[in-house]
């Protein structure tokens, strides 16, 4: 790639490196395009064949195809432009000159660059889906009480239920695993009987034997042991009656869900590292968000001390990064941003 002279020789290697790629990671942001770029097109091309030989029924699921496969395109196509501008808008001059003053090796550069890049996504989607958690946690905890209370009221009727109702061991008794595609089924069926405690398949009889009316019971030994000596106990079948005990001590599922309601009624979700800095704010701004994203992504991820010059540098890039034409960073902006950041 060819660079404006006054980019420094660091950033022009980790700009190369991420959309070009290197020894260490082949697959560089540009290639990931181009493979988008051809997913996208042979859906197209599905799409036409459908359209032209009349198989309008493959058409909703690929036109669905299209638009993910689109917005990951449009996604890709944003980080290399990004990236490209970092290195060649001409507004860039003036944050590496303020740069140069303050860093002392090329892992500065790289690690300001690259936050300055990673910062620059859409924020929309995490404060949807930390809405959508917030609606939900509500919906389980009444769902959970509601459960518990029908539990409760059918228990009251004095008809005898199934156990699945009450028991713990006995909902996972008859609950397999289908998670990954049954991946963990046959482990957690071996498992699940030395969990609950329950006898090898080959110790339980499958039906009651046979006695011949004539055949004569089988002698019964007894063995009677001396005072002052212990029985001997089988370890084996002593864990297992241990653990037979202990679930016999445990909640029943209505305490259990009760514990589910609790816990949602008290749980606050939230979002971490950057996203969660750059969301914080009830009110959706790019400018702010990027800003809190890129500072907390140099303080807590690269240890940077943000000083007035890469503050101000800062507010520069903001502006090559948004990109965008009713968007201004000043460095009044990135000083109030980061003021809970301790910028």
């Amino acid at each position: 790639m060819d660079f404006p002279a006054y980019v420094p020789a660091a950033v022009r290697a980790h700009i190369t490196t991420l959309i070009e790629g290197d020894s260490w990671e082949p697959m560089g942001w540009q290639k990931s395009l181009d493979s988008a770029e051809r997913q996208l097109a042979e859906i197209d091309g599905q799409i036409e064949s459908c359209i032209r030989w009349g198989k309008d029924d493959y058409l909703p699921g690929l036109r669905r195809e299209r638009l993910e496969a689109a917005e990951h395109r449009d996604t890709l196509a944003g980080d290399v432009d990004c990236l490209r501008r970092l290195a060649h808008d001409a507004r860039m001059r003036d944050a590496f000159a303020l740069l140069t003053r303050e860093f002392t090796d090329d892992r500065q550069w790289r690690n300001f660059i690259y936050a300055a890049w990673a910062a620059r996504i859409d924020f929309a989607k995490f404060r949807d889906r930390l809405k959508r958690a917030t609606e939900l946690k509500g919906e389980i905890a009444e769902a959970a009480e509601t459960l518990a209370e029908l539990i409760r009221q059918f228990a009251e009727t004095g008809v005898n239920g199934p156990s699945e109702f009450y028991s713990i061991p006995e909902l996972l008794r008859q609950t397999d695993n289908h998670e990954l595609q049954g991946h963990n089924l046959h482990m957690w069926r071996s498992m699940r009987r030395y969990v609950l405690g329950d006898l090898p398949r080959d110790d339980v009889p499958e039906m009651e034997p046979k006695i011949e009316p004539r055949e004569a019971m089988p002698p019964l030994e007894i063995v009677i042991v001396p005072a002052g000596e212990g029985a001997e106990i089988d370890p084996v079948e002593e864990a297992r009656n241990t653990l037979r005990y202990a679930w016999g001590t445990a909640p029943d599922l209505p305490a259990l869900l009760h514990s589910v309601a609790k816990a949602a009624r008290g749980f606050e979700p939230s979002e971490s590292g950057m996203i969660g800095a750059a969301i914080e704010s009830r009110q959706r701004s790019p400018k702010t968000e990027y800003l809190r994203a890129f500072g907390t992504l140099l303080i807590d991820a690269y240890g940077f001390a943000l000083t007035t010059p890469i503050m101000k540098a800062m507010a520069i890039v903001a502006n090559v990064a948004i990109n965008l034409p009713d968007v201004d960073v000043t460095y009044d902006d990135v000083r109030k941003a980061l003021a809970k950041l301790g910028g």
